[in-house]
């Protein structure tokens, strides 16, 4: 567990706590993912589902999944095997982008994207995520409740996870950056990728097409900032981002996928 900056009580309570769990991340996932079948097979099925209109055809969004969870695989084969063709090209990537930022990023840029990075950060995408949830519950928006805590849920644990077997070590220069787990995938991008994300899901079914269009163009703009500063804080490889930016998108389009679903059999 890397940390750079001197962490308050709570702080070093909870990655402590996060950094104890790990040994148990297999268990957790297998536990969360039995969890969610259960709870989606006995979820009443009256309510409609406002997370996903369900227009497009299923094919769309698995198709996304898939593609998204595919180039993960290939990106976290080429960063993990050395002997892959690609892994040096790759690293050469990473080490441009991380020197750019090095030698252009200012004093005063970098405390700005200290603020805006903290979108991303756990400790507020949890409150986010709370919020959301009692504003679906007392909506009796169920399905939507559900695939907004599990999907969530499922992105922390997996995360978590591969950070734990691919153990990829952060960059050198972290700018007194609070960092905690290995460096790949990111999670700080695909946490503000799968929060913001299933955030438009869930109020576009209630927005005109044109605030919808803009609430889409908001939290694509916020998930880019949030990715871009993880590279030029210097806290993840680019190709850390990406990836985090892959598992979020999948866990996405598999929710728009499920939903979708519901509101048929609805």
């Amino acid at each position: 567990m890397a940390q750079s900056r001197e962490l308050a009580g709570g702080s070093r309570i909870f990655f402590q706590a996060l950094a104890m769990l790990d040994a148990w991340m297999p268990v957790l996932l297998a536990a969360w993912l039995l969890a969610g079948a259960l709870v989606w097979r006995w979820l009443p099925r009256r309510q409609a589902a406002v997370l996903y209109a369900a227009k497009r055809p299923v094919a769309m969004p698995l198709g996304v999944a898939a593609g998204c969870l595919l180039v993960f695989a290939m990106l976290a084969w080429v960063v993990v095997y050395p002997e892959h063709a690609g892994h040096a090209r790759l690293m050469a990537a990473d080490a441009g982008a991380q020197q750019w930022a090095q030698d252009h990023v200012s004093a005063p840029m970098r405390e700005l994207l200290h603020v805006l990075t903290a979108a991303g950060d756990v400790r507020w995408l949890a409150v986010m995520v709370l919020l959301v949830a009692g504003w679906l519950a007392l909506g009796a928006q169920w399905q939507a409740l559900w695939a907004w805590v599990f999907f969530i849920g499922l992105n922390g644990l997996a995360v978590r996870l591969l950070k734990n077997l691919l153990d990829r070590a952060r960059p050198e220069v972290l700018h007194e950056m609070l960092t905690s787990g290995a460096s790949f995938p990111s999670g700080h991008t695909s946490g503000a990728v799968v929060v913001y994300g299933l955030l438009w899901l869930a109020l576009r079914g209630r927005l005109s097409p044109t605030a919808s269009r803009a609430l889409a163009w908001g939290c694509a703009l916020l998930v880019a900032t949030i990715a871009l500063s993880r590279i030029l804080l210097q806290a993840h490889f680019a190709s850390d981002v990406l990836a985090g930016a892959l598992l979020g998108l999948a866990w996405c389009a598999l929710a728009a996928l499920v939903l979708g679903r519901g509101e048929r059999q609805n």
